[in-house]
């Protein structure tokens, strides 16, 4: 049996390459370079709060315990929601070039992404600087 030929004389969906709208994660796209300078001490919990000495089960493996895990999830997806207008809004008028409004806007979110960024920099610190205090700390 033949295909029937699209309607509207262009590609059949059955042969054409589907769109990638995700993009794929950042631990992936930057291996190498997180490889070479990781953010993180290999066997110590990437969670401020506990950061408690483990063996790592995987070379990837950044957090002691599932809990610590989720807490994690949680923290990124937090502080990543208070990120994701601000930088769409800086990559829409990032080339600019005509629309004065656009590119204020554009500079208003990049500057806003930095005060996010430093703002959640202090709160790890912190959150690790009262864990040590309390003993709760497994350093």
């Amino acid at each position: 049996m033949m295909a029937r030929a699209p309607a509207s004389g262009g590609i059949q969906a059955a042969h054409a390459v589907p769109r990638h709208v995700a993009p794929e994660r950042f631990q992936t796209y930057a291996y190498a370079e997180l490889a070479a300078c990781p953010p993180w001490d290999t066997g110590l919990c990437f969670n401020p709060a506990c950061g408690a000495r483990f063996q790592p089960a995987r070379d990837w493996q950044i957090y002691c315990c599932p809990a610590c895990e989720r807490a994690g999830t949680a923290e990124m997806r937090a502080w990543g929601h208070r990120m994701a207008l601000p930088l769409l809004v800086w990559r829409l008028g990032k080339y600019e070039r005509s629309d004065a409004a656009l590119r204020d806007l554009s500079r208003a979110a990049r500057r806003h992404v930095g005060l996010v960024q430093s703002a959640w920099l202090a709160d790890r610190a912190a959150r690790a600087a009262q864990a040590l205090a309390e003993g709760s700390h497994g350093i």
